[in-house]
């Protein structure tokens, strides 16, 4: 099986070279696999994506504006602010991936460029395209979940674990449908169908790429994680492309307005929180009779 895997990094980072060893000398595949690693340039605010001086509009212009945030839960809940313009870049790569998916009409894995694959890599790719599932995460992170009763989280998504069913499902025993939402898009399978909805519900950026994914009462696409994780972080995690000292100080600025947020969006969090238990019943049900079948 032919698999194409795009590594999203920046032309100039210091994680660059890695990446490109990566796809000069992938890891040894399995005989029944044959991946396809490839760079994809990824886009940042000095490219023409964000340029306002051209004779035609640009891809940024077309779809993000302050006047359009209040269509995001994020933006209206605690931690909701302006996007900053690396999270912009951001959210566009991952769109541009997201149509060339649509182009190819074929499944597709996107790692961004702070990745490092683990041993069982190559397995959950296989068990990704035998699985009926559009979207899968191959690195999660379970800051959101509470450790006393998510119990795959609690072990930062390392193990198969009995689980709570009121708030984890292992499925095909390997994909969890979970009641709490896993944020990160540093690794995912992804197939024309969920690449199809999430551009379509993308005309404008109102929120982190990661949040927007976990918008499934929009796009209708369920968020699964592939349990054990796959894929980690190398060291290149510690430091951040998106989130910089050029903008750490809008950054603490939104953490002092979360502190004050917190009793007056209760409500709108609360509301949020019951959405999503209710959709996770409404997909463990669609999905219930996988593993008889």
């Amino acid at each position: 099986v032919e698999l194409d895997i795009y590594i999203v990094s920046l032309k100039n980072s210091a994680r660059r070279g890695l990446c490109e060893a990566i796809v000069n000398d992938p890891p040894p595949a399995p005989k029944n696999l044959s991946p396809h690693f490839a760079i994809f340039d990824a886009i940042d605010k000095h490219s023409a994506y964000f340029a306002t001086d051209l004779p035609h509009s640009t891809l940024i212009q077309h779809s993000y504006a302050k006047e359009w945030l209040n269509e995001s839960d994020w933006y209206q809940d605690i931690w909701g602010r302006e996007l900053f313009p690396e999270e912009l870049g951001c959210y566009a790569s991952h769109y541009m991936l997201w149509l060339e998916c649509i182009k190819q009409n074929k499944p597709l894995v996107v790692l961004e460029d702070d990745f490092d694959l683990q041993s069982n890599f190559y397995e959950s790719l296989l068990d990704c395209l035998e699985s009926p599932f559009d979207f899968v995460r191959l690195y999660g992170n379970f800051w959101k979940a509470q450790p006393e009763k998510a119990k795959i989280a609690n072990l930062d998504g390392a193990q198969i674990v009995p689980t709570n069913p009121k708030t984890e499902t292992l499925l095909k025993g390997h994909f969890m449908l979970s009641s709490y939402e896993v944020d990160s898009t540093s690794a995912y399978y992804l197939t024309p169908r969920a690449a199809k909805a999430f551009a379509s519900f993308s005309l404008h950026f109102v929120e982190p790429v990661d949040q927007f994914l976990n918008r499934v009462h929009l796009h209708q696409i369920p968020s699964l994680t592939y349990i054990p994780l796959s894929v980690r972080f190398n060291p290149h995690h510690l430091t951040s492309s998106v989130f910089t000292p050029e903008n750490s100080s809008l950054r603490e600025s939104t953490y002092k307005k979360a502190r004050l947020r917190r009793l007056s969006r209760l409500f709108v969090s609360k509301a949020h929180d019951w959405r999503r238990q209710r959709y996770y019943r409404h997909f463990l049900k669609r999905f219930q009779a996988l593993d008889s079948l």
